[in-house]
């Protein structure tokens, strides 16, 4: 073989091969770019639904904390009935009030956010397996609460209760009090507020279990998903 016939041989190899390079960096790059839209995409639709399972299962965690130590959480046995709270001014709603109503709160923003993630599910980027973990994850969570009396339609409806439209956004503590002040909007709220007076009694203690529980594996399973830190961990420490 000649030395020109052997220059043109090196040079279709050496371009041969830059194209490959050239083509797998490209697909590489798209795959990179795919990825990190889809981690953000499901982050915007998930992260807040993993913020307020952790603060749900923290907060009710203290009751069930107290409950095993003393028999009863004494901050929210303020009330026997959900009807004691008509009346009621701000002053209480920001004290005396506050550790119950704002645990009632707390679940009720959890109930928008599993309301909203069922909404969202044709929007993530979820594998086959994991869209169904997730529909059963959060599932679970509505099943134990409606094994507590707060059955699941009513959960829906306090959900909605919790978002203000139409900004969509999630009511803060404040104007959530201005619909218990409502008899007749607080009334959708109210098998909400009986369990959570109830655990406050020392009551429903298994019941209270399995909703934290569900709560535990719906957290974990967001954690996975986002490639995040143990959410209830997180959260615990915070308070240190």
């Amino acid at each position: 073989m000649d030395t020109a016939s052997t220059a043109a041989i090196s040079a279709l190899t050496s371009g041969a091969v830059s194209l490959g390079l050239v083509v797998a960096a490209n697909r590489q790059q798209r795959r990179d770019g795919s990825r990190a839209q889809r981690e953000t995409q499901n982050m915007t639709y998930l992260n807040p639904l993993r913020w307020h399972t952790a603060e749900t299962h923290h907060r009710l965690s203290l009751y069930a904390v107290r409950v095993d130590r003393q028999g009863f959480y004494g901050p929210a046995q303020v009330i026997r009935a959900p009807e004691e709270i008509d009346g009621k001014d701000a002053t209480w709603f920001a004290g005396t009030g506050c550790a119950l109503v704002s645990s009632v709160w707390i679940t009720a923003c959890l109930f928008a956010q599993m309301t909203r993630a069922r909404s969202d599910l044709p929007f993530l980027r979820l594998s086959g397996r994991d869209d169904t973990r997730l529909s059963t994850s959060i599932m679970k969570v509505h099943v134990a609460f409606a094994a507590c009396g707060v059955f699941y339609a009513t959960q829906s409806s306090i959900g909605t209760d919790a978002l203000l439209e139409p900004e969509g956004r999630l009511r803060s503590y404040r104007e959530f009090c201005s619909i218990l002040a409502d008899p007749e909007r607080r009334a959708w709220a109210d098998p909400l507020v009986r369990f959570h007076l109830a655990i406050a009694n020392g009551d429903r203690r298994e019941e209270l279990r399995r909703v934290l529980e569900a709560l535990r594996t719906l957290s974990d399973f967001l954690d996975n998903t986002l490639a995040g830190g143990a959410s209830l961990r997180a959260r615990w420490d915070a308070e240190l």
